[in-house]
């Protein structure tokens, strides 16, 4: 494996050319760079981390902590680059958060060049469901509850569990979710999308000045690790169409 560490005292732009192996490429603080693989591969990431690791990356006089790692960083890094030739990126808080303040930080990112795409990358077991609710739900408007989609029309991977209305991430990774409702007239059906109990997104289906029926969608791309639950739950709700009319779905991106 070969390393390559980059790190300079003012802003510019990095740039890496990697063969076959693997290669270590870091960006400090702020800094933008780019990784690329030639011949007609393609970058396929080992591992990531925006922290700290090593005082002799990026030095400086804030490296006392060398066990700062950001919990998303590998996921998107991952997400940006994996299946192209070229990948462009920026060491910064903005992208990565702040998992340790006061600490001086880099983007590290061990990764190497793929001639099979199909199989290397992207060849990754699907992570699908689309259930929907079988019967007309009625609620108490102003009291919170957990929406149950009873019925499925996929469950790849048996994530999503049509009994408690729970999808389970099997692994760490990018999800998108969506939401579709359907809302009688002079209804609402307003809702939040939850990860382990915490509100992560809203979504909105007031109809309650109408006399027809409203169709309302909703769409979280969520960054979850392995085990992470979710789910949707009323904010303020009276009313939700069945028959299959109003779906929640979720795939891994």
């Amino acid at each position: 494996m070969t390393w390559h560490y980059f790190f300079l005292l003012f802003s510019a732009t990095l740039f890496q050319e990697a063969n076959a192996s693997d290669q270590t490429f870091a960006l400090c603080a702020d800094q933008r760079g780019f990784i690329r693989c030639k011949n007609g591969s393609k970058i396929k990431i080992v591992l990531a981390n925006y922290g700290r690791t090593n005082d002799k990356v990026c030095p400086g006089d804030k490296t006392d902590t060398l066990t700062c790692r950001s919990k998303s960083s590998e996921i998107k890094v991952k997400w940006m680059c994996n299946g192209y030739a070229t990948c462009h990126l920026q060491a910064s808080n903005r992208h990565f958060g702040n998992p340790c303040a006061n600490i001086s930080k880099y983007l590290e990112v061990r990764y190497r060049c793929v001639k099979n795409i199909d199989r290397d990358v992207k060849d990754k077991p699907i992570v699908a469901f689309n259930a929907y609710t079988s019967q007309h739900l009625v609620f108490k408007r102003n009291t919170p509850v957990n929406v149950v989609y009873d019925k499925l029309y996929y469950n790849y991977g048996d994530a999503y569990n049509p009994q408690s209305g729970f999808f389970i991430a099997q692994s760490a990774r990018l999800y998108i979710f969506t939401l579709a409702s359907v809302v009688a007239p002079r209804k609402m059906f307003d809702t939040e999308i939850l990860v382990n109990g915490k509100r992560t997104g809203l979504g909105n289906c007031n109809n309650e000045s109408s006399s027809g029926y409203e169709n309302c969608a909703s769409t979280f791309p969520l960054v979850l690790n392995a085990g992470d639950k979710v789910n949707i739950r009323t904010v303020v709700a009276n009313y939700l169409h069945g028959g299959g009319w109003s779906s929640f779905k979720g795939w891994k991106a």
